[in-house]
């Protein structure tokens, strides 16, 4: 008897071991992956943080329902994905597209162009997407002072995302260089209720003469164009939809 309910008691503990529950990283996410004939759902390991938001851009590590079943996940059984391997990924309600992209090009018109995983906020006629600029991982910084100018810059690349658009079939553009009402012509609703000041904001004034004006005019209000940009263009595909 005494047998029994040793074997019993043995069962009980090895059932409530089976059952435990994951314990998610504040970086796991539920999503899915978006591969070239469908979808795999599971979660999603992301990497990136509010010190280095471009670490989602550059790879992010796949894990299924049936690996968590036992309350832990092994290393191999997390697929690691870089975005020349998906067409994009879905976590924490983002949506994030794979697609050639530079930094460089965008900003000078000359750079070399690579696969990254870019989010996309808008999607339709006009796609508006933010794309972080990297830190080269092979730099080395010596003295204070060089230390010291890369830690601005980096403060620079995490708080002052690209917002790119791509409308139609014409190439990426960096909103800044674009005159956004002139962007809105093909709507003149739209396009009347953004120059008004309908959404909220006054407009990049892109033909500014002094350099303290296309100054004002690429930065002023960066924050409050990034919110309410994604209302513009989602009434935008509305409208271009009807």
């Amino acid at each position: 008897m005494r047998k029994t309910h040793l074997l019993l008691l043995a069962s009980l503990f090895t059932f409530c071991l089976s059952a435990q529950e994951y314990k998610f990283d504040s970086d796991e996410f539920p999503g899915e992956i978006i591969i070239k004939k469908g979808t795999r759902k599971g979660y999603i390991d992301m990497k990136g943080s509010e010190r280095s938001p471009w670490a989602n851009q550059n790879s992010i590590r796949f894990f299924s329902e049936e690996a968590i079943a036992d309350g832990k996940v092994k290393n191999k059984e997390k697929e690691k994905f870089k975005p020349k391997d998906l067409k994009g990924y879905i976590s924490d309600g983002r949506y994030f597209e794979s697609m050639k992209i530079s930094a460089a090009k965008l900003n000078i018109g000359i750079g070399l162009m690579q696969y990254k995983f870019v989010e996309r906020l808008v999607d339709g006629e006009i796609k508006l997407y933010k794309f972080y600029e990297s830190p080269d991982p092979t730099a080395v910084h010596f003295g204070e002072e060089a230390i010291a100018a890369h830690k601005v810059e980096l403060e620079r690349m995490r708080n002052n995302p690209m917002l790119v658009i791509k409308k139609g079939d014409e190439k990426l553009a960096l909103i800044q260089k674009l005159n956004i009402g002139d962007l809105l012509a093909d709507c003149p609703e739209v396009q009347e209720k953004y120059l008004s000041g309908g959404y909220g904001i006054k407009p990049f004034n892109t033909d500014a003469k002094s350099k303290l004006g296309k100054f004002i005019a690429k930065n002023a209000n960066a924050e409050q164009m990034e919110s309410i940009l994604p209302e513009i263009f989602a009434d935008y595909n509305k409208c271009m939809s009807k």
